[in-house]
């Protein structure tokens, strides 16, 4: 029976058609794999060509590249660049219109300059009579050649009540023509201290001798702190 022809046949047929398959799944499984090797591949030189330029660590520059731009390139560089700053604005004073009834600056100067003022003190003192009475030690002597073209004078007196309810009154008399001074009386009433200022004076020509008179109405203290001329001249 093994050595009937009509099996050998059909064994030899059914050993090729196995190995015809075998080789055919070997050929497919070949196949299978080269092509996953393949796609593997491009997929890694993808990734090799992308991630590389995106996380390219940073180097710092040689010094051979920090010296392309030599010492005379760098100075043109900064004068440039200095050159080019910008800077701030000059304020230019506006100047003010001068009014038409102002007189001109030169005017203005030359005439603020030629005044001047002279101040002659006389001192402090007390009175409390109810007519009028010479304040002790309140006396000076005034030559008006030696204030030559005077434009005006002034008495002042700095005058104070301690009991405030009364009014004191401060002139100036002319010892030497035996005269009051006219338009020099100031009076105060109240208890608020005051600097009193008379009307504008004349002065007598000449060497005169000058004296402080006070009084008042209720014979109560009244204090004088301070008694002067003051002569401004041109």
């Amino acid at each position: 029976m093994d050595n009937d022809p009509g099996i050998k046949s059909l064994l030899s047929l059914k050993t090729l058609i196995s190995v015809i398959a075998i080789l055919i799944i070997f050929n497919l499984v070949y196949l299978d794999i080269s092509e996953f090797r393949k796609a593997n591949s491009e997929v890694q030189k993808e990734e090799t060509s992308i991630v590389p330029s995106a996380i390219t660590p940073y180097s710092a520059p040689s010094s051979s590249s920090s010296q392309t731009c030599p010492n005379s390139c760098l100075a043109q560089i900064y004068q440039a660049t200095t050159s080019s700053k910008v800077t701030s604005p000059t304020i230019t004073p506006t100047e003010i219109p001068t009014p038409t009834s102002v007189p001109p600056a030169s005017s203005q100067t030359s005439s603020v300059s030629s005044v001047k003022e002279f101040f002659i003190p006389f001192g402090s003192g007390t009175n409390s009579s109810g007519d009028w009475e010479d304040v002790g030690g309140l006396k000076v002597s005034i030559d008006t050649a030696n204030y030559s073209s005077i434009k005006s004078a002034v008495f002042e007196a700095s005058v104070r009540i301690p009991t405030g309810n009364q009014t004191a009154y401060v002139r100036l008399f002319n010892e030497t023509d035996k005269h009051p001074v006219w338009l020099s009386d100031v009076s105060l009433e109240g208890g608020t201290p005051q600097l009193l200022l008379s009307k504008p004076i004349t002065l007598d020509s000449g060497n005169k001798i000058y004296k402080v008179q006070m009084k008042t109405s209720l014979k109560y203290q009244a204090v004088l702190d301070q008694a002067r001329i003051r002569i401004t001249i041109n």
